[in-house]
């Protein structure tokens, strides 16, 4: 009897250790951080930065803009945004709801404005804003 307790006990260890090494390696797969306007905000890793690209500013999100572009598509872009954004304390907001392929986020007073545009037989374009808000007194 004390034989299948260690057994069990060796096989529940080596389990934990393989789900950690598992969560390890594939949990922080698919996404890098970069910092906009002193926030972190993280960006699908198979987009690369257009340190170049000339945007024109939006009103409320003065703080910082940034653009990328890559091979993944809207709907990639929609369902990542909704997964990592969440997990990082940001809750979704109604802002710019009415507007096809944007997705806004507020956390305290920073909001993040998500854009994405997929071009014709190329890459798709993604921008992030960032602005502060005046929180209500």
């Amino acid at each position: 009897m004390t034989r299948n307790i260690a057994g069990t006990s060796l096989q529940r260890s080596l389990l934990c250790v393989l789900c950690i090494l598992m969560l390890t390696v594939f949990g922080c797969q698919g996404r890098i951080t970069e910092v906009i306007a002193g926030e972190e905000i993280p960006i699908p890793d198979k987009m690369t930065k257009n340190p170049d690209k000339a945007m024109e500013p939006i009103p409320g999100f003065a703080d910082g803009q940034v653009s990328y572009q890559g091979k993944v598509t809207p709907a990639e872009i929609f369902t990542f945004y909704q997964e990592v954004m969440a997990a990082k304390g940001w809750q979704p907001t109604a802002r710019f709801s009415d507007k096809k392929d944007r997705i806004a986020y507020t956390k305290g007073n920073a909001l993040v404005l998500v854009r994405y545009e997929e071009m014709p037989n190329g890459p798709t374009l993604l921008t992030i804003s960032v602005g502060k808000q005046d929180l209500p007194k």
